[in-house]
Formats: C-alpha cells, sequence, structure tokens
C-alpha cells in the first residue's frame, strides 16, 4: 500500500519569520556572500569567479557551481577560504548533492553526477537543458526547471520522463525548486513574481506567494526538510524566510 502524503498542497500554510537583505544584484554573481541565521553577514569571498548555485556536502563545506566556467568550487564555511575547484566537462548550473556526488544541470550535456570521491563523472540524463536550470531530488525523482519553455519536469534516475508541468497562466520562467518531506514541489516563477507548489504527481499545483508578498523576480527558493522553513530569495537584494505548516 502507498503511503498518503501528510500534508497536501491545498492544507500547506505560509508564516513570514524576517526578511532578509542579501546585498547581492543579479545571477551568477561573482560573490559567494555567507549569512548567519540572523541575517547578518558571516564572510565572502569574491575570487572564485561566477556563482550560480549552492548546496551543502557536510564537513562544514559547500559546493558552488559556476555558469559556464566549467568548474565547481568547494568552499570550506569553518575556515572561511576555497577548499578546492573542480574541474567539469559542461556548464554547470543548479545543483544538488546526494549520497557523496553532486547531481547538476550541464547544459547541452544533460544532467551530469559527479563523485566528491574521485571526481569520476557519470551520466543521468541525455536530454539537454537550458542555461539556469535548478534541480532538486526526492527519493528515486529528479525535479528541474525549463526557463526557456515555462517548465517543470520529473524524471528518475535513467532519465525517464514521469511527468512534465506547464501552464502559463500560474508559472512563468521558473527558475528555483525544492521540495518538502512529502514531495510537494516548491518553485520560483521569475517573470510570475511567485511562488508556486506542484503535487507529487504534477497534477494539481496552488500559488503561495506573490509579488503582494514582496516577490520581485525572484529566481531562487530551499525548502529546509528538518525545520520545515522555505527561503525565497528575489534576484536582488532581498529574500524571506517562511515557516511552512
Amino acid at each position: 500500500m502507498v503511503a498518503l502524503p501528510t500534508r497536501n498542497i491545498e492544507n500547506l500554510t505560509l508564516t513570514l519569520q524576517k526578511r532578509i537583505n542579501t546585498k547581492l544584484s543579479d545571477l551568477c554573481n561573482n560573490t559567494v556572500r555567507v549569512l548567519k541565521s540572523d541575517g547578518s553577514k558571516d564572510f565572502e569571498i569574491k575570487t572564485i569567479g561566477q556563482a550560480f548555485d549552492v548546496v551543502f556536502i557536510g564537513n562544514n563545506s559547500i559546493a558552488v557551481t559556476s555558469c559556464d566556467s566549467n568548474q565547481i568550487n568547494i568552499i570550506d564555511l569553518k575556515r572561511h577560504k576555497l577548499k578546492k575547484s573542480i574541474k567539469v566537462d559542461s556548464d554547470n548550473y543548479g545543483v544538488v548533492y546526494k549520497d557523496g556526488h553532486l547531481i547538476y544541470c550541464a547544459g547541452e550535456k544533460g544532467l551530469q553526477m559527479i563523485s566528491l570521491k574521485d571526481e569520476t563523472i557519470t551520466n543521468v540524463s541525455n536530454t539537454k537543458l537550458p542555461s539556469f536550470a535548478y534541480i532538486t531530488i526526492f527519493g528515486d525523482k529528479l525535479f528541474y526547471t525549463n526557463f526557456y519553455d515555462d517548465s517543470v519536469t520529473c524524471c528518475d534516475y535513467h532519465g525517464n520522463i514521469l511527468w512534465t508541468f506547464y501552464d502559463k497562466s500560474v508559472l512563468v520562467s521558473p527558475f528555483g525548486i525544492s521540495v518538502d518531506n512529502d514531495c510537494n514541489v516548491f518553485v520560483v516563477g521569475y517573470s510570475t513574481n511567485n511562488v508556486v507548489v506542484i503535487s507529487p504527481d504534477g497534477q494539481r499545483y496552488r500559488q503561495l506567494l506573490s509579488r503582494e508578498n514582496g516577490l520581485i523576480g525572484p529566481k531562487a527558493l530551499h525548502y529546509d526538510t528538518s525545520t520545515n522553513e522555505l527561503l525565497v530569495a528575489n534576484e536582488s537584494d532581498e529574500a524571506f524566510l517562511y515557516d511552512v505548516k
């Protein structure tokens, strides 16, 4: 018997916890700025080139993708410095961490996976992805956005597409994507200035946040499954932290 989600998209409620001034102004910025939990600056690094997406990989470290510079940078959060740069054979945009590996959007080469242990690269999906695609995972499923055709796609680790969400009446120019503990899929719409949640089967949706909540060109978001908090960041200057119930 398949367990039903404990929370469905119709019952989700968001409560604003704090507004954060990120003082960042664009995508692929040449600065990585780390903020403390209260929103104040911890440290920043300006010497690693472009930065697109970031993911925590354990051991007080984060991995930072770099758009089209063919490298992924590992930053030590404790020592506040670059630990190493990993060369890859493609562009690298959205990234997620799983079991010692990074799975990242590699543009023309689709979805790639690299081992952080020996840096070997394997192909997950040959489906060409656009620039600025973001990715997230849940169990044996991958979810990624397509900024250019306004879609969200769910596939398995063999690249087989399970469903695609497309509805320009509610979601245009999707960027950041994340999932909660029930596989509800949260996506930001850059051009629609909103956050939309999609049901695990891709059949239903609900708008959770809009321009009225301060979203102006939102590009990134992250759902913390340990605290049930949702962080949403505008392209410029401001981010919002919500409690989700």
